[in-house]
């Protein structure tokens, strides 16, 4: 009819809904889903049982004393958002301990898992590959991270960042509707409470695969409506804070003091970086592979999940780069890479069924699953050589091979550390943990290598004021104590007198 404009549908994702033959599993089937569950066990218990190490006892240490009423970024600072500090202080208020708060890292691997097949199994046509989703999934983030990696802000995110593309992409034959892709925005300011970066990668990512979903006036209203909806948990989170005096200074550290620690001398390491990177891709290699070759096709068949997945991992490469370049910071790439991994392993998996030779790629997969099994084994042999944790003493020898805890125990001892002392470490924050110790000094001295110099200055007049009855400078610390610390060292030789040298580091008595 003249005069009127057709309305062009929705384009419509390439469907593959599932199979609906119901199947019961041979006893081949049967057997190797026994074994993948009693090997999920074992890495999932052999994470369990590894102690704290110094990122995990701050958050904790932190995590409580707010929970008990101090205030983050007034009485205590760090430069991280405050989810991760409530979640560890959650895990402290319930009592859980540290194997409860390990046990909630496994949950949230198990979380992952359950999150991607809830988003791809309406994607995924091959039957096997469907079932397997969620103990791939799961299997490959305990496989390939360390022990020191669980509880870490980038592994914990996981769960909000992939849930957010479950609620608006679960169905590949509907436009999501307003109502989830909010739902998935606010999933992207649950990553932002734990950490900003991670939110704008995860959200920018949501971004792309809702405009490639929305026609017309709603690709439009996409942006404000996702930005408005990520917002909601951070203004929580703010509105929190400012009711406690710490409105001001929490906005001054999330946006400048993050900023300035990122250009301080030596807080970031190209060689750092590209380890860590380096080790990534060797232990995810199968992951890896069949994300890249599911990858490279994304823009041919304009699959909005791809593009998006691809997307998503480009900007959290950017993201590190633009940080400190820690290697678990690329954990969080797990979260597109699997996703693409398993729906390459979905296009795969019939061709090597029904190809004259499967056997090549079958065994380049084996290959390249080689050094992540000799990864995993490489911290649960030891695990299971210590006895597995299973009693108070096998536990105990997990402690000290892993984190010191003996020794930093008998140090705590040889320093003549009281009961009525004051404690501040310039350095590892597990002498406060194992000491029964609070922080007293609000900068903590776990960032030293981070600090810019103006926070190096903060800390040392903190110091003064505080005047903990006993100061550690372990032995990590000693030369950034040296080379940037000088206001520290001034209030040292004021106020204070050596009192134990050790390999571990130098103890301070109060005069």
């Amino acid at each position: 009819m003249a005069g009127t404009t057709a309305r062009v549908p929705a384009p419509r994702e390439p469907a593959s809904g599932p199979i609906r033959v119901r199947r019961t599993p041979g006893p081949a089937e049967a057997a190797l889903g026994g074994l993948t569950l009693a090997l999920l066990l074992a890495l999932a218990w052999t994470v369990v049982t590894y102690p704290f190490r110094g990122d995990q006892a701050i958050f904790s240490l932190i995590g409580r004393q707010v929970l008990h009423g101090e205030t983050l970024y007034t009485d205590l600072w760090d430069v991280k958002q405050p989810g991760v500090f409530l979640w560890y202080g959650l895990a402290d208020a319930l009592g859980l301990g540290e194997v409860g708060a390990r046990l909630l890292d496994v949950l949230a691997a198990v979380a992952f898992g359950a999150c991607v097949w809830a988003l791809l199994r309406r994607r995924t046509a091959t039957r096997r590959v469907r079932r397997w989703l969620p103990a791939l999934a799961t299997g490959v983030l305990l496989a390939s991270a360390g022990p020191g990696d669980f509880g870490q802000l980038e592994m914990l995110c996981l769960v909000p960042a992939v849930g957010a593309f479950a609620l608006v992409a679960a169905d590949p034959d509907r436009t999501p509707g307003w109502r989830r892709i909010v739902g998935g925005a606010v999933c992207v300011g649950v990553v932002g409470v734990f950490k900003l970066p991670l939110a704008a990668v995860t959200g920018l990512a949501l971004l792309v695969f809702v405009v490639l979903r929305l026609r017309g006036r709603a690709r439009v209203l996409a942006l404000p409506v996702v930005v408005g909806a990520a917002l909601v948990p951070l203004l929580v989170v703010l509105a929190w804070l400012a009711a406690r005096g710490a409105g001001g200074a929490a906005l001054r550290v999330w946006l400048l003091d993050a900023v300035e620690m990122g250009a301080a001398h030596g807080s970031r390491s190209l060689a750092r970086l590209l380890e860590g990177l380096g080790r990534y891709l060797l232990w995810t290699a199968p992951v890896v592979l069949l994300a890249a070759r599911r990858g490279v096709g994304a823009f041919r068949r304009r699959d909005a999940l791809d593009l998006a997945m691809v997307a998503f991992a480009v900007l959290h490469v950017l993201s590190v780069a633009g940080q400190f370049g820690w290697w678990y910071q690329w954990y969080f790439l797990s979260a597109p890479l699997v996703v693409l991994a398993l729906r390459g392993l979905d296009d795969l998996a019939p061709r090597l069924a029904r190809g004259p030779r499967p056997g090549r790629a079958i065994a380049l997969l084996a290959v390249a699953c080689l050094p992540l099994l000799a990864h995993a084994a490489s911290w649960t042999g030891p695990a299971v050589l210590d006895g597995g944790g299973f009693t108070a003493a096998s536990r105990a020898r997990i402690d000290e091979r892993v984190a010191g805890y003996d020794t930093i125990r008998a140090e705590i001892a040889a320093a003549g550390v009281r009961p009525a002392d004051s404690l501040f470490v310039l350095g590892d924050p597990l002498y406060h943990l194992l000491a029964g110790k609070p922080l007293v000094v609000r900068t903590n001295g776990w960032d030293y290598d981070l600090m810019a110099d103006r926070q190096w200055r903060e800390m040392a007049g903190e110091v003064a004021t505080a005047r903990p009855s006993v100061v550690l400078v372990d032995d990590q610390a000693a030369d950034w104590l040296a080379e940037r610390g000088p206001d520290l060292r001034a209030v040292l030789a004021r106020d204070y007198t050596p009192v134990r040298g050790a390999a571990e580091g130098t103890w301070y008595r109060l005069r």
